[in-house]
C-alpha cells in the first residue's frame, strides 16, 4: 500500500531506471468521510492498470478492521471481556465507495482479519457484484482473511473473490494474538491448506513493513506454520515447498492478470528470476530462511550480482 505522496518516488525511480522490483501499487485514499474519499479517487486522474511491466497501479486499498488488538471478532477477546474489536467502516459507506470505485475502473483490495470483518466484507462484495453485472474476475480481493471459517471460505470461492495471505504476520504477531484471541482462534489464522483444497484463488506475500519482507521466511512459515515466539500454530494448514513457491510466483501473476507475461520461466515471458545455491523447493525445510541469493535478474537484466557471475551489468 502506498500513500499518494509516496507515488512520485516510485515514478522517479522508474524514470531513472533504478526501480529493480516490479511494483504493483495499491493506493489508499485516506480521508475522514466517504465523500472526501470519492473526491480523492475522482481527482487521481488514472485508474487500475495504468503503467507498464515495471511499475503499474493495481488498485485501491481499504482497511475494514484493525490488527491483532483491533480485529473485528464475533466473540470477545480473551484478555478484554466484552471487547470484540472494531469495524473501521460503516458497511453502507463501504458499499457506496466500492460501487463508486469499480464503476470507474478500479480494483479493490480490502484488509479484513477478524471473522466478523470477513463476513461483513463478503456481504459488501456480494452486493457490489449484484449491482455491477459483468464485473471482471479479480476486481474485488480479500486481503488477509485471518479467521475465514469454512462457511466464509466457501462463500468467497462461490463469489470468485481472490484471497491474499501473508504468513509473516502470523510469524511476527502470534504471541500477541494468543494473548488477545486465545489458542483456538490463533491456530486457525490463515488456513492456507484449507483454502487451497477447497478451490480458492490464493496468492502469498509479506505485508511488509508490518512484518518481514523476506520471502524465504514466508515460504518457511507456510511449510511449517512456525512463529517467532509462539511455536507451531495450526500445523494441519501447512503446505509443501512446491506449493509455497507457486503461491509466491505464478499465483501472484495470476492475481494481477499477468500470468501470460510472468510467474514462470518460459519462452516469450519476462526473464525475472533469482538463483540460489540450494533449491528452495527441495532443500531441507529449516534451511529456507537462511538461503542467500546468488544473483537476481529482472527482465533479463542483472539487478543483484555481488559475485559478478553474470558478467558486467547491462
Amino acid at each position: 500500500m502506498v500513500m499518494r505522496d509516496q507515488m512520485p518516488v516510485y515514478q522517479t525511480l522508474w524514470e531513472q531506471g533504478e526501480l529493480t522490483v516490479r511494483s504493483r501499487l495499491m493506493f489508499s485514499p485516506m480521508a475522514a468521510t466517504p465523500a472526501e474519499r470519492m473526491a480523492i479517487i475522482e481527482g487521481f486522474g488514472v485508474r487500475s492498470g495504468f503503467g507498464d511491466d515495471q511499475l503499474k497501479l493495481w488498485g485501491l486499498k481499504f482497511v475494514l478492521d484493525g490488527g491483532a488488538e483491533g480485529g473485528a471478532l464475533d466473540e470477545p477477546y480473551v484478555n478484554k471481556p466484552g471487547y470484540r474489536g472494531h469495524l473501521l467502516w460503516n458497511p453502507d459507506d463501504l458499499l457506496t465507495l466500492a460501487n463508486f470505485a469499480v464503476r470507474r475502473g478500479w480494483k479493490i483490495g480490502t484488509h479484513a482479519i477478524g471473522d466478523r470483518a470477513v463476513r461483513t466484507l463478503l456481504d459488501v462484495y456480494e452486493q457490489v457484484i449484484k449491482e455491477n453485472p459483468g464485473l471482471k474476475p479479480g476486481t474485488l480481493v480479500l486481503e488477509h482473511g485471518f479467521l475465514a471459517d469454512a462457511t466464509q471460505r466457501a462463500r468467497a470461492i462461490r463469489l470468485g473473490i481472490p484471497v491474499t495471505i501473508q504468513h509473516p504476520l502470523l510469524y511476527t504477531l502470534a504471541s500477541v494474538l494468543l494473548e488477545s484471541w486465545g489458542q483456538e482462534r490463533t491456530r486457525e489464522i490463515m488456513p492456507v491448506r484449507a483454502w487451497l483444497e477447497e478451490g480458492a484463488s490464493l496468492s502469498a506475500g509479506t505485508d511488509h513493513p508490518v512484518s518481514s519482507f523476506n520471502p524465504l521466511l514466508s515460504l518457511w512459515g507456510m511449510v511449517t506454520r512456525g512463529t517467532l515466539k509462539a511455536g507451531i500454530q495450526g500445523s494441519e494448514y501447512a503446505i509443501d515447498q512446491y506449493t509455497a513457491v507457486h503461491l509466491y510466483t505464478l499465483a501472484g501473476a495470476q492475481l494481477n492478470g499477468e500470468s501470460h507475461r510472468r510467474g514462470t520461466l518460459e519462452p516469450r515471458r519476462l526473464a525475472d528470476l533469482v538463483a540460489f545455491r540450494s533449491n528452495p523447493i527441495t532443500c531441507p525445510i529449516d534451511d529456507l530462511p537462511s538461503l542467500q541469493p546468488i544473483f537476481t535478474m529482472v527482465g533479463g537484466r542483472a539487478v543483484y550480482d555481488p559475485e559478478a557471475m553474470l558478467g558486467k551489468p547491462s
